[in-house]
């Protein structure tokens, strides 16, 4: 991460979902490293603890906030409790994904639902 050229993101608050760990931690910390504050929306809150504390620890608040993407009054409910605790919101990365595995023809409706709804209609409603 210390080899990514440096922009500044002082003053700026990001939402990251699927923080918890990955993509989403790795993009967490650089946003934090570069000056952002960061909430971690996480379906598990316990999950983002020590991630929390990493970002602290640099100087940037950070919080976590238990967003299921795939419930939407908790989903919003996460999007208030974050802008209650850091103010604003100014960048989005919507990191949660997923889907069923194994050939297409073999998904059952709901397993192509649930796709659907994890990858694409959670993405339309955390923007």
């Amino acid at each position: 991460m210390t080899n990514l050229p440096s922009f500044d993101l002082t003053g700026k608050t990001a939402l990251i979902t699927g923080a918890a760990r990955g993509l989403g931690r790795a993009i967490a910390l650089s946003l934090a490293h570069s000056g952002a504050d960061v909430a971690l929306g996480l379906r598990d809150e316990a999950s983002g603890a020590d991630l929390t504390a990493e970002i602290r620890a640099m100087g940037r608040r950070a919080v976590t906030v238990q967003m299921d993407v795939l419930d939407l009054s908790q989903t919003y409910a996460a999007i208030d409790q974050a802008i209650a605790e850091l103010g604003h919101i100014d960048i989005l990365v919507n990191n949660v994904g997923g889907g069923t595995q194994g050939p297409v023809e073999d998904f059952t409706e709901d397993e192509f639902d649930w796709t659907i709804n994890l990858t694409v209609k959670s993405t339309f409603f955390v923007a």
